[in-house]
């Protein structure tokens, strides 16, 4: 299956890049989309057992005559047995209604886009569009601002709630969690966790305000045009820690630093910066905006590169982090 997808929902029309899951027009009330996604299974914590022996010398001399605790759980699918994760005694389990109930709380303030099981059910999230953040960077160039609410059941994924301008339709919803802890509440599985959920939604307001303020920072860009050299030099900053290249006394290399061709990642940003998705909408060409999408098309676009990987990496890993940062850089050159 696809980049971990199990099952899914995807509303208004809107299929996700690697074909799978129900598609439908428009959106759906809450209730009915986990239950088109099968995301409604219950689950539960099962404490792990070990064989007992009559002797020292195993299983093999005398076969097994019992069996023992061992301290440790697994996170089961009640509806099929399969194993989700692995925990200790101090896990607090969060049934999927959790996430339902979520979704369901916010519904006057965003209209629901995806709802999706990842491995086997050992992840599940839903995103939705926050009613009044869809703007306008440039006529034809919108952006969105979305909430994920995420639960996982693997053992390491906690639950909460994120803030991004990314439509989730598969993958890992952990690492962007822990990477842009600014943008969103994660709990953790222990002991109150059911208690504290329904604080998640409490920073709601704050991100459609946050969203105002990126939309501005986007316009700036735009309005912005790349002089000369500065977008080598903007690369070679952005990367310099790719493009170094050590001393090796061994083989005679002295410390340096590599030329922007010589990186792939760096040699397909400069064409895209030309020759890019989105490089044809009107104003977007030759801006420190442009200088943006270039970076994001290569480190996140899954339409340029359709793998569960990629997809991974643009939504949750380090291509996220890295267009975060060509963001912030960019801005800095604009205002230069």
């Amino acid at each position: 299956m696809p980049a971990y997808f199990t099952s899914g929902w995807f509303g208004n029309n809107e299929a996700a890049w690697h074909g799978e899951g129900v598609v439908t027009p428009g959106t759906l009330p809450a209730t009915e989309a986990f239950e088109t996604a099968n995301a409604l299974f219950p689950v539960e914590k099962r404490e792990l057992v070990y064989p007992d022996t009559p002797n020292e010398s195993g299983i093999g001399s005398g076969g097994i005559t019992g069996y023992q605790p061992s301290g440790q759980y697994a996170v089961v699918r009640s509806d099929n047995n399969d194993l989700l994760g692995l925990v200790t005694n101090r896990y607090e389990v969060v049934q999927n209604e959790a996430l339902l109930r979520m979704a369901e709380y916010l519904r006057e303030e965003v209209d629901l886009d995806t709802v999706v099981v990842l491995q086997n059910g050992s992840k599940v999230a839903f995103t939705a569009t926050i009613k009044g953040a869809t703007k306008d960077v440039l006529p034809g160039d919108t952006v969105k601002r979305r909430i994920v609410g995420f639960l996982g059941h693997d053992g390491m994924t906690g639950v909460g709630a994120m803030f991004t301008n990314i439509r989730v339709v598969c993958s890992n919803t952990l690492a962007l969690a822990e990477r842009m802890a600014s943008n969103t509440v994660s709990l953790r599985h222990n002991a109150g966790v059911n208690d504290q959920f329904n604080k998640l939604i409490q920073s709601i307001n704050v991100q459609r305000e946050t969203f105002d303020a990126d939309i501005e920072s986007m316009q700036f860009l735009a309005s912005r045009m790349v002089q000369t050299g500065d977008f080598t030099e903007y690369l070679e900053e952005l990367y310099k820690k790719d493009l170094y290249v050590p001393e090796d006394l061994m083989n005679g290399v002295e410390a340096g630093q590599k030329s922007l061709t010589e990186f792939r990642k760096t040699r397909d940003m400069i064409l895209a910066f030309d020759n890019g998705i989105g490089m044809n909408i009107p104003g977007v060409k030759g801006t420190w905006w442009s200088a943006v999408n270039a970076v994001s098309e290569i480190e996140t676009s899954t339409k340029r590169k359709r793998t569960g990987a990629q997809f991974h990496k643009a939504n949750f890993g380090t291509g996220y982090t890295a267009t975060k940062k060509a963001m912030e850089l960019a801005l800095q050159f604009a205002n230069a």
